[in-house]
């Protein structure tokens, strides 16, 4: 395996855990939002969902940057593919 292809492979790896972990923390916030709702409506300390809100949309940041990453990577690949051949 050459460099170049290592390197890619890298990079949609690391795209790919980036929107796998991005995934998972915007899950863990839309259960914190639902459970704030239902099980916790009458604790005000504990029904603030503004948090899970800003995670939601940060992660939502996150993962359009790894998918821009895996985009990217595989467009490299494709480029250097037609290249060799």
């Amino acid at each position: 395996m050459d460099v170049g292809s290592a390197v890619s492979g890298s990079a949609v790896t690391q795209g790919l855990i980036g929107m796998q972990r991005s995934q998972a923390e915007i899950s863990k916030s839309a259960q914190q939002i639902v459970k704030a709702g239902t099980t916790e409506r009458d604790n005000p300390a504990q029904n603030d969902v503004a948090e899970s809100l800003v995670n939601i949309k940060a992660q939502t940041q996150v993962f359009d940057a790894s998918a821009k990453i895996v985009k990217a990577a595989d467009e490299t690949i494709g480029t250097l593919l037609n290249a060799k051949a």
